[in-house]
């Protein structure tokens, strides 16, 4: 095993080896040529990778901050929207020069009107303006056959309604209410930053013994229907088993998955997708 830094993100660890074949592109909208599978739940987002390479590893948060160029004089800490994505070659390719693999990003970032913020021999960061983002690439290239990708789109962070009491009287007068709460990327895995929401929610329904909810979640158009169905009845899954696991009634709640079927807001922008990745509380009794 080898373990890279990662600036400003502490360390992780990978497989050593990975290695393939890349065709020089012009424009890098070309699909992965002989690359092994992409990890579950992963995909390029808004840069697309070189060919020849398989999606290893990623994260994606809705709401999390970033410093591009940590420690040098063209540093930029920003808040939004971020994605890591770490791509690699297979174990029987010839390895890509960490100049190579540079060149074809600044030259196809280049062409579809990025600006350059900053470039050593390591990192390429660069910056576009783009259906009113602001979007940013920090490009991270390593020895042998692999290379990072830290994106972001710059954003503020969604309010939600978090408190029991709030929660209360949006269904009273709505008979719904839409909670941000995050999962990890791929999974109906409840991330510990929305534990509050959960504990707020259990208070809701502690409080008001009579209340029945449909816990039911939704996603934004990114996947397939299908999958995003899935997902989003397996998230919606996931809230219910941690309510009835401290104590909830089961005959109280019930789950419903509705994927990309019903958006809130406009798939086309990053605020819209946000707002569509949703879980709601439906009144039900």
């Amino acid at each position: 095993m080898t373990t890279r830094i990662i600036r400003s993100q502490g360390s992780i660890t990978r497989p050593a080896g990975a290695r393939a074949v890349i065709a020089a592109c012009v424009w890098m909208l070309c699909l992965p040529a002989h690359a092994e599978p992409d990890a579950p739940g992963c995909k390029d987002y808004f840069v697309s990778r070189m060919a020849g390479y398989a999606l290893w590893q990623c994260d994606d948060k809705d709401f999390d901050s970033f410093t591009f160029a940590e420690g040098t004089d063209k540093a930029v800490t920003v808040e939004g929207r971020m994605v890591y994505n770490w791509y690699r070659q297979p174990d029987d390719a010839k390895p890509n020069s960490k100049l190579m693999v540079r060149r074809n990003y600044e030259n196809a970032l280049k062409a579809a009107g990025w600006t350059l913020v900053y470039a050593d021999d390591d990192v390429l960061i660069e910056k576009q303006v783009k259906n009113g983002e602001e979007r940013w690439v920090q490009l991270t290239a390593n020895e042998g056959s692999s290379y990072d990708l830290r994106l972001a789109v710059k954003g503020t962070m969604q309010q939600t309604v978090t408190t029991a009491d709030d929660m209360l009287a949006a269904l009273n007068k709505d008979g719904h209410v839409a909670l941000n709460i995050n999962f990890d990327t791929g999974k109906a895995v409840i991330r510990p930053d929305s534990q509050p929401i959960v504990d707020q929610i259990l208070a809701l329904l502690q409080h008001n013994p009579q209340l029945k909810l449909s816990i039911e979640g939704h996603t934004d158009n990114a996947g397939s229907p299908a999958s995003n169905k899935a997902l989003s009845e397996a998230r919606a899954k996931a809230v219910v088993a941690a309510l009835t696991g401290r104590g909830v009634a089961a005959s109280r709640l019930s789950a419903a998955g509705f994927g990309q079927d019903r958006p809130v807001a406009d798939n086309g922008t990053e605020a819209g997708r946000a707002q569509n990745r949703r879980v709601e509380l439906v009144k039900k009794g």
